[in-house]
């Protein structure tokens, strides 16, 4: 989180409401009495149960947890609601698998007990975490949920799928499919693997994430004629320092709680917003373009697919495409944020970056690898490989910024030079086919934002902004679509 936001609030933070469960309202007081009396008398059968079973303790020691939990609510909280969500999936798990096995059994009278059981557990479980949210603080709230948005996806992805594919294939018996399965590989072979691939779609993302801070500054600081290379990082109000725990991306925002850790001032919510769009943008990108070997992009021929065969095992032209289109998107982005703030493009920025791209584009061929007459019927000419290369760069860069210019004088009166300079570098980019597709798009995005408009407040003139969302929308059909018009 550096420094550079235009927009500084004060916000009094809000003190916690204590709420216990089940007394917050009769309605809960009656449930907890309705769990009591199915909870109680379950005691002693499952105290029979496990005197005769050994898996039975399981279920004793998770009604045990549900009446402490019921008669007594202070305390330990957040404890509480841990065990009782995975005691009720163990109790679930044990009632379709009693012998440890993953045959599916006929469900016995004393199996519907411990059907109820996992029902009062997860009852239990949605009263605990509601009277838990309502005794946090927004913060504290807001912390947990990012966290959780974060972490249960992991561990789904991680975990649980590689047990739910292990049990599944088991129940449903498929003898081919269970002989075609490697016997050294089990599940915790496949979470490993699993974890590793995450572990570099993390790096990736969160790279953009960081990315995403330093446009922040960018967006800035260029209008005004700042530096943005050497300069440390400080908080806008009090100018202090910010330290390095306090300046990752996307976490040190939700760790402080929006705040300045010395001057308490609200931090924008720009900050959070703009790297969480870069983090998307460099995921979304690394997922549909990269791991598949570039399968969205027309006429890419790369047989290697995969974590494995493209990243780990270096596929440059896959890599360099990636990082071409991704940086793309994020000039795009700066060139919005720019246009938010009603700031004047400068000259000289605009020329480094086009020059930056046009050089890219030039000494590494298949960063634009549509030749220049594709889709043309009937024409055609052999050229040098380089100087095709420049004249359809040069192609697509004009055309796209007589296209940002037209667009830009009928769409907005005021700063279209962020808009046609956006035009000009996805012409660059994409080459003159793509930017017909990206056209029609953005009309098509302009005409719901307008209809929006409408029905609800009114929407500032943002049309760089609706061309970034048009690129990104645009990008993973790119091939599927220009397949369609292909003439030759």
């Amino acid at each position: 989180m550096a420094d550079g936001s235009p927009i500084l609030e004060y916000t009094a933070s809000t003190s916690p409401r204590k709420v216990i469960p089940y007394e917050s309202s009769l309605a809960g007081e009656y449930i907890r009495l309705l769990l009591l009396l199915t909870a109680a008398p379950l005691l002693c059968d499952f105290a029979y149960f496990a005197a005769n079973h050994q898996t039975g303790f399981l279920c004793l020691i998770a009604n045990a947890i549900l009446l402490v939990t019921l008669l007594s609510t202070r305390g330990f909280q957040a404890l509480r609601i841990l065990v009782l969500v995975l005691m009720a999936a163990n109790v679930f798990a044990f009632a379709i698998n009693p012998d440890n096995t993953y045959g599916l059994k006929k469900v016995e009278p004393s199996q519907l007990t411990v059907f109820a059981l996992v029902a009062c557990l997860a009852l239990a479980s949605i009263f605990e975490f509601t009277a838990w949210l309502n005794s946090k603080t927004r913060t504290t709230v807001l912390k947990t949920f990012a966290w959780g948005m974060l972490l249960i996806p992991a561990l789904v992805y991680v975990l649980g799928v590689p047990l739910f594919e292990s049990i599944w294939t088991t129940l449903e018996g498929d003898e081919k499919k269970l002989a075609l399965q490697d016997p050294n590989w089990n599940v915790i072979n496949e979470s490993a693997f699993r974890a590793a691939k995450l572990a570099v779609f993390g790096f990736f993302t969160y790279l953009g994430a960081c990315i995403g801070s330093f446009l922040n500054v960018v967006a800035h600081c260029v209008p005004r004629g700042e530096g943005v290379g050497l300069r440390d990082s400080k908080c806008p109000s009090c100018n202090t320092k910010i330290g390095r725990i306090d300046n990752l991306p996307i976490f040190s925002y939700i760790n402080l709680g929006a705040k300045c850790r010395s001057c308490d001032i609200h931090i924008s919510a720009r900050y959070l917003i703009v790297e969480i769009v870069v983090a998307t943008i460099f995921g979304s990108l690394f997922l549909y373009e990269l791991v598949t070997g570039c399968q969205n992009i027309p006429l890419i021929n790369i047989s290697n697919k995969g974590i494995l065969w493209v990243i780990l095992y270096p596929r440059w032209p896959a890599i360099g495409i990636y990082f071409f289109h991704a940086f793309f998107m994020s000039v795009v982005l700066v060139l919005a944020l720019m246009e938010w703030d009603k700031q004047q493009l400068k000259r000289t920025f605009a020329s480094l970056v086009g020059v930056c791209f046009f050089l890219a584009a030039a000494v590494y061929l298949p960063s634009q690898p549509i030749p220049l007459l594709e889709h043309l019927p009937g024409v055609s000419f052999d050229m040098v490989p380089w100087a095709e290369q420049l004249l359809k760069l040069t192609t697509g860069g004009v055309l796209g910024a007589i296209a940002g210019y037209v667009l830009g004088k009928f769409f907005t009166a005021e700063y279209s030079s962020h808009f046609t300079f956006a035009f000009f570098l996805a012409g660059l980019v994409l080459g003159w086919q793509a930017l017909l597709q990206v056209v029609l798009v953005f009309l098509a995005l302009w005409l719901i934002a307008k209809l929006i408009s409408r029905m609800k407040s009114r929407l500032p003139a943002v049309p760089t902004t609706l061309l970034l969302v048009a690129n990104f929308v645009h990008h993973p059909f790119w091939k599927l679509v220009a397949d369609l018009w292909r003439f030759n």
